[in-house]
């Protein structure tokens, strides 16, 4: 079960079944682009802080109407699923793992350190020695330019078409985006509200909120250092813009993955100990209003912020 109030910060990450499919060439950022601003005009949520790499993504975002988060993640993942199978010349093939993680955040200080975590991310797995330098996407430099609303072209389904192998490299990627952007004559809007969760935590005033602004960039620019100490200590090196601008895609590629599911995030215990007590209590009672639906009393009203399943099936119709 997840756990979405309206007014709540959730850090969201979902990540490919298998491959490296999500890259920084022009092709993937143009899919990415469109399927983004296509999913936010659809279930409009408040987007605070994205970040993409080749197998996952993690994002930053402040609930409005509970039912849009799983309708943003869900259509984002149908749109670039079509898209990169048609282009791989796959049909009716899994890209995304099911489901996704949104633990909802319960203070400020977590949420800083979960956005500087985002944005410290290609300097941790050894991507970029910084998040200015990476060249995937990534909502940095609309915060930092301060450009909070972009147009993004909208690609559709029909006009993608199988590449041959010999288009699968960095010219032939951006030949392809070059041809699909120009063919598509639509624009969409996609919205940055990166103080949208200070607001949230009630943090309004402008002054406030741009000194805790200031605190991120300092979290991230030390957690890039801390990254390229451990390098300079175990010898290793950036993989670079330039390789990664470059690299193919690899759809066979199984990428590792670490770390466990969580229902909330806090630096404090106490918090966390009593949002999990509350949580599963709220658990208990969806489980009992399920059982009556079961048992035909369908009035019966499902806890608020939860996603409740289908309505059981009670009876069968009889044709005549």
């Amino acid at each position: 079960m997840k756990y979405h109030p309206h007014g709540s910060v959730l850090f969201c990450t979902f990540s490919v079944e298998e491959g490296l499919l999500l890259l920084s060439n022009p092709l993937c950022l143009a899919i990415i682009k469109s399927c983004l601003a296509r999913a936010q005009c659809l279930c409009p949520v408040k987007i605070c802080h994205i970040l993409i790499e080749a197998t996952h993504v993690h994002m930053v975002l402040v609930v409005d109407n509970p039912d849009d988060v799983s309708g943003f993640i869900r259509n984002f993942k149908v749109e670039t699923a079509h898209m990169l199978n048609r282009l791989l010349g796959r049909d009716k093939r899994t890209i995304w793992c099911e489901g996704y993680d949104s633990p909802i955040v319960l203070t400020p200080l977590r949420a800083l350190v979960a956005i500087a975590y985002l944005y410290s991310n290609p300097a941790k797995d050894d991507l970029e020695v910084s998040i200015d330098r990476y060249p995937g996407f990534s909502s940095w430099k609309m915060f930092q330019q301060g450009k909070l609303l972009m147009g993004w072209r909208r690609l559709r389904r029909f006009q993608f078409q199988p590449l041959p192998h010999s288009s699968h490299c960095q010219e032939g990627y951006s030949r392809e985006a070059r041809r699909l952007l120009g063919e598509a004559s639509e624009v969409q809007p996609f919205r940055l509200e990166p103080n949208a969760w200070m607001e949230a935590f009630g943090i309004r005033d402008s002054s406030a909120q741009q000194q805790i602004n200031n605190r991120l960039m300092q979290r991230v620019r030390m957690l890039e250092h801390r990254a390229q100490l451990r390098r300079n200590k175990s010898g290793k090196p950036v993989l670079g813009r330039y390789r990664m601008l470059a690299e193919r895609l690899r759809p066979t590629h199984r990428p590792r993955r670490s770390g466990r599911k969580t229902w909330c995030l806090s630096e404090r215990r106490d918090v966390r100990v009593r949002f999990i007590r509350f949580f599963k209590e709220l658990m208990h009672k969806a489980r009992a209003i399920r059982e009556r639906w079961l048992a035909g009393d369908v009035d019966a009203k499902y806890p608020p912020g939860l996603y409740p399943p289908s309505m059981p099936k009670l009876a069968n119709v009889i044709g005549w």
